[in-house]
């Protein structure tokens, strides 16, 4: 079962949402991808139109981190 605290919101605005998006070279459409979330759900987000879910948090962490991993690998 998954803890509750997963689906809180977290503490990650927009603009560092976009910014980590940025580092990742994504297009809102490729990283809505990559979570299974719609291009707008990702703009909104963005715009602090939409709060940030804590798992949706997570989630683009983690791929930050497979990104600096596979570059490492270069």
């Amino acid at each position: 079962m998954i803890a509750a605290w997963v689906y809180e919101t977290a503490t990650m605005k927009g603009k560092q949402l976009r910014r980590l998006r940025g580092l990742l070279k994504m297009t809102q459409r490729e990283l809505g991808g990559a979570l299974d979330l719609a291009k707008d759900t990702v703009a909104r987000m963005e715009r602090d139109e939409l709060p940030i879910q804590r798992v949706t948090e997570f989630a683009v962490r983690y791929l930050l981190l497979m990104e600096k991993q596979r570059r490492e690998k270069r």
